[in-house]
């Protein structure tokens, strides 16, 4: 597919990509990526950079856009316009699969603005945001494995150049208060727990695949209409809850530019409470959340599906902690982080879902924002499709598992690689599908 004009001109004039699925500098109750220590005995503070908490984010890895400079681009944010920026790309190959082994490519970029309506003359603490996204390839697990998890999170929703975000946040009471709506990826702001997306597989980078195989939750590139109000305490406590449309199509082929209600199936209301805390370098930083949904579509049953029924539910638990410093003054370190899901049982198709995993931003102390991640993740499949797989004489699907380890090197500060190795575990939950060994990189430009 060919890149439409409006992108290609942004393309030439450097304009940059904005920041989608992957959390490199998140919001305050999503913060992306923490870790820690030092392969080698820890030299003594001084001798180590000086990071403030202004400076460098305590759980994320500030990307600085490579054309940040360019004197257009300052002058419109000095005017209330804020051009943001991201291009990914994620080559993959695997050693075996139930249909063949070889190199597969996917690509993500998105192009948007933040628009500052107070700067603008408009009005105080609101912000318009605009995100295009376009996407192309074929995933290791779609052409080759056979996998639920993808091995590249930057895959899939049509490979269209579709409509992102077009959203409207107020702020008020010095921000504690916020209020969204507009049409926009409802996981943008829901069930998100930055320190995954240290990872390249959309297991744990983006969402549990939990309640995005068993129900309507849907996540950027994908837009839905709805709207979130979003109180947080200066203690570090948030709850926020929100209402958007279930469309089923559009994060299909050809509905990139899909606006309209008439593939609505129902609605979403998600609620979610936390608590984030950290806030200098000496902080042990943390989040931990509890997001529960209830939508009102009707959906097929897992044991019989010519019989439906109206109604499903699930929750998220979600927890991330940094664990370890080598000195007290700094924000490398090792960090924990542990996600749970329970999704419908009548209706979904992974009711069960779970990951673990570590990070350890600064392994060398010469090197403070690389991060070395290792993660497991396991998908249980529906134990009442199985039956019926069983009495049709098919093959039983039970689990999938994946494995990565990872080393994620800031060659610049708009430049991130991130070459990984993953094991997958019975692809699609089938013994017969050849366990694979998967070699993939991640190349991150933010523009």
């Amino acid at each position: 597919m060919k890149y439409p004009g409006p992108i290609l001109v942004l393309l030439i004039g450097g304009i940059p990509f904005a920041a989608a699925a992957q959390t490199v500098n998140e919001a305050a109750d999503q913060p992306a990526t923490t870790a820690a220590a030092s392969l080698e005995a820890s030299p003594p503070p001084a001798a180590e950079p000086r990071q403030t908490a202004s400076a460098q984010p305590l759980d994320s890895v500030k990307q600085q856009p490579l054309f940040g400079n360019w004197g257009l681009r300052k002058r419109l944010a000095a005017d209330g316009v804020t051009l943001n920026a991201r291009w990914v790309v994620e080559p993959a190959v695997n050693t075996r699969g139930y249909r063949g082994s070889g190199l597969n490519v996917v690509s993500h970029l998105n192009v948007g603005a933040d628009l500052d309506l107070g700067k603008l003359g408009i009005v105080d603490h609101g912000t318009v945001r605009v995100i295009l996204t376009d996407r192309l390839g074929d995933s290791t697990n779609s052409a080759r494995t056979g996998a639920y998890i993808q091995n590249q999170a930057f895959y899939g929703q049509g490979k269209d150049v579709r409509f992102n975000e077009l959203s409207y946040e107020q702020t008020f009471l010095d921000s504690r208060l916020s209020v969204k709506a507009g049409f926009y990826s409802m996981g943008n702001d829901f069930g998100k727990l930055p320190y995954t997306c240290n990872f390249t597989n959309n297991g744990n980078c983006g969402h549990p695949l939990g309640p995005v195989y068993s129900s309507g939750w849907r996540d950027d590139p994908t837009g839905q209409w709805g709207g979130r109000i979003k109180w947080t305490d200066r203690s570090g406590w948030y709850v926020q809850a929100g209402a958007y449309d279930v469309a089923t199509d559009r994060n299909q082929v050809g509905h990139g530019f899909d606006f309209g209600f008439s593939g609505t199936k129902g609605a979403f209301f998600p609620v979610e409470a936390g608590y984030v805390h950290g806030r200098t370098p000496s902080d042990y930083a943390g989040t931990y959340k509890i997001t529960a949904y209830y939508e009102t579509s009707r959906a097929a049953l897992q044991d019989d599906a010519a019989r439906t029924r109206k109604g499903r539910s699930g929750a998220i638990i979600q927890a991330a902690q940094q664990i370890w410093k080598p000195t007290p003054d700094t924000v490398r370190g090792i960090s924990v982080f542990g996600v749970a899901t329970i999704a419908d049982k009548d209706t979904g198709l992974i009711p069960a879902y779970y990951e673990l995993g570590s990070s350890w931003r600064g392994p060398l102390a010469s090197r403070p924002d690389d991060i070395l991640s290792l993660s497991w993740t396991k998908a249980k499949i529906n134990s009442r499709l199985a039956r019926v797989e069983e009495m049709a004489g098919d093959e039983v699907q039970t689990s999938e598992e994946l494995w990565e380890l990872n080393y994620g090197a800031q060659v610049a500060p708009w430049l991130l690689v991130r070459p990984g190795i993953q094991y997958v575990v019975r692809p699609g939950g089938y013994d017969s599908r050849p366990d694979a060994v998967v070699f993939v990189w991640h190349f991150q430009a933010t523009l």
